[in-house]
């Protein structure tokens, strides 16, 4: 199950036979611990109803690897198939859904000391650096697809070419599991009671955010990777004095509202995933998952 933020994802998972079903998460931003409130991860007493796995299991200081990521969602989803339950993925990022599912193209090892160097550079700048050292590359991505820009300048900064290494994927669930392809739904709730409930929610969260901010940027600093989540960045600027409260609300909502539209444009685009209703997705999942 996909959707962007505030389509109510988790409300559904909530829903479903608890006894049976288990949550794997694609969610880049929910797998930090102590960032909880601002990444709308599920809540506590979520956690304690039914298991969730890859919640909260990384420091702030984590770069989030999709291959890393992988793995660990494989070794989850066999181990709840082997308990005779039910993986349920609810993805908020597609691009490690689509990583997970359809495998990944291969790409030379690249050193820590690079991705944290890729990672601080400004989104303004990162093409041109792309621009540099492979053209090439950098004339087949989305100039506004900066996640794959900085993977493809990781790519090139490590020796290789990117562009060359998209040809064919490795791993993936469905080319070692061929039968293991089952239901995809996308979430694609009305637009107006999508931004009213990210309004809502900009506000409710607003408080609680600015004390995670607080607490990590004490522990592990302010350029740790976990504060450059979805919003925290204006977190960051409020706590700076460089915004004023009623600024950092606006801001917090305009951006999860730019990000739900960048998560509708992308869900899509994958034909594996049939869109819905809340209400009809929660109906055809809780007929699925009975006993």
């Amino acid at each position: 199950m996909a959707g962007p933020t505030g389509s109510g994802k988790t409300e559904i998972s909530t829903r479903l036979d608890s006894h049976r079903v288990e949550i794997v998460s694609f969610d880049s931003r929910q797998i930090y611990k102590g960032l909880e409130i601002g990444t709308t991860a599920p809540s506590s007493e979520d956690l304690k109803k039914r298991p969730h796995h890859l919640v909260g299991f990384a420091d702030p200081d984590y770069i989030p690897n999709a291959k890393l990521f992988s793995d660990l969602a494989h070794k989850a989803v066999v181990g709840i198939w082997n308990r005779n339950n039910i993986p349920l993925l609810v993805a908020g990022t597609g691009f490690y859904l689509k990583a997970f599912l359809e495998g990944m193209f291969p790409v030379p090892e690249i050193e820590e000391s690079t991705k944290r160097y890729v990672n601080e550079i400004p989104e303004e700048r990162v093409g041109e650096e792309l621009k540099k050292i492979d053209r090439e590359s950098s004339s087949k991505i989305d100039p506004k697809d900066f996640y794959r820009i900085r993977r493809a300048l990781e790519v090139g900064l490590s020796g290789g070419k990117w562009s060359e290494t998209q040809n064919q994927r490795e791993g993936g669930l469905w080319n070692l599991f061929p039968k293991s392809k089952g239901l995809g739904l996308q979430l694609v709730p009305d637009r107006k009671e999508l931004y009213q409930r990210i309004n809502h929610r900009a506000i409710s969260i607003q408080e609680g955010m600015l004390e995670e901010t607080r607490k990590v940027r004490l522990q592990y600093g302010e350029n740790c990777h976990g504060l450059k989540s979805l919003g925290y960045d204006f977190a960051l600027a409020f706590l700076n004095g460089k915004i004023q409260s009623e600024d950092f609300q606006v801001l917090l909502s305009q951006a999860h509202r730019n990000y739900a539209k960048r998560q509708l444009t992308w869900f899509r685009k994958e034909s594996f995933l049939v869109p819905s209703s809340y209400e009809s997705a929660l109906s055809v999942l809780q007929r699925e998952t009975k006993r």
